[in-house]
């Protein structure tokens, strides 16, 4: 693949996106257009790019924000068209914007500022790859359960205060989302067995004393491919659960806390599997005694328990071994060099 020579900012909404095109290294010309969010927009924009981009469709760098899923189909048909393509934290933008003392903004700035952040980043961005059909498919069926459930929870928390026919229309709301999460479940653990890869890996991380079989479809799908993940700290990053800590001098010296610079769902998914872990997993219940021992408070403890669990996920699914807190040297020596941080 050649060297990018322009950057391409895409500010991405549900029915449009704008784009600004500029070169490297300078800043300018820069060539600004709007399209619709649709596979005729997409082309749309092809066309603009083969009229005012380089001639190698590989030398053009996207870059645009991972929010949502607005952005999927529009990624997926840059690469299909051999254009570098990099899914980007919006934090990152936004912390961009704030160092440039961006004041005002709309779509169309919107769109320059990611350009801008893509051009100084340049270096530090990975490029973006499309998950497999199957992998796409499981993200697609824990994240539906993900949302009844959210949905449900919200009209549990109702139905303490309702009366009357509210009570019962929340009550009937209850009952049916909670069906509809038991037909997910089946679901997910049907399509889990039939694709073999996914079937070892879930497999392997509900070996992990703590985790059931929806919390490792869940996180499995909300991580990319695990032999694209080197080190299990890059699986922490990825779900935000790294720790943080600002000192500076005398005067500076906060607490370690997450980043949750990563994945709210996989936070999310790991949260009540850590409770259990504290309880009934050896090596987590050991780590949590000797936080608390050190006075850590109960969230701290939780965090770090979470964090713990998402490396044995990950390392029984890099060995290929179930979990074996017993005969685990290697897990015990993670235990003892992990770095927790308060929630």
């Amino acid at each position: 693949m050649l060297p990018a020579t322009h950057i391409l900012g895409i500010d991405i909404a549900k029915d449009k996106f704008d784009v600004n095109l500029r070169p490297l290294p300078t800043a300018e010309p820069r060539w600004e257009a709007s399209f619709p969010n649709s596979p005729k927009g997409f082309q749309a924009l092809h066309q603009w790019l083969a009229q005012h981009g380089p001639g190698t469709r590989s030398q053009v760098h996207a870059c645009l924000e991972s929010t949502s899923r607005y952005g999927d189909a529009l990624a997926q048909f840059l690469h299909q068209e051999d254009y570098q393509v990099s899914l980007v934290n919006p934090r990152r933008t936004r912390h961009y914007a704030d160092s440039q003392l961006t004041r005002t903004t709309n779509d169309t700035i919107a769109a320059h500022r990611i350009a801008d952040f893509a051009a100084s980043q340049r270096e530090t961005l990975s490029l973006w790859e499309p998950l497999s059909p199957e992998h796409r498919q499981l993200r697609d069926l824990t994240r539906a359960r993900q949302a009844l459930v959210d949905s449900r929870e919200r009209f549990a928390n109702m139905l303490e205060t309702a009366t009357g026919l509210a009570r019962q229309a929340f009550l009937k709301q209850v009952r049916q989302l909670g069906r509809q999460v038991h037909a997910l479940d089946r679901a997910i653990g049907q399509f889990v067995r039939l694709v073999p890869q996914l079937h070892r890996q879930v497999t392997l991380a509900d070996s992990v004393t703590g985790v059931g079989l929806i919390t490792a479809a869940t996180v499995i799908a909300e991580l990319p491919p695990i032999e694209k993940i080197p080190q299990a700290a890059q699986a922490v990053a990825l779900f935000g659960l790294d720790p943080i800590k600002q000192t500076s001098g005398s005067s500076i010296d906060t607490p370690a806390r997450l980043s949750r610079m990563g994945s709210r769902r996989g936070r999310k998914a790991l949260y009540m599997p850590a409770l259990v872990a504290l309880r009934w997993n050896p090596i987590i219940h050991a780590l949590g005694q000797r936080l608390k021992n050190n006075g850590h408070t109960g969230k701290y403890i939780v965090a770090a328990a979470m964090r713990k669990l998402l490396r044995l996920i990950y390392g029984v699914i890099k060995q290929g071994r179930p979990f074996d807190p017993s005969g685990s040297a290697h897990a015990q020596r993670q235990t003892s060099t992990s770095t927790p941080a308060a929630a």
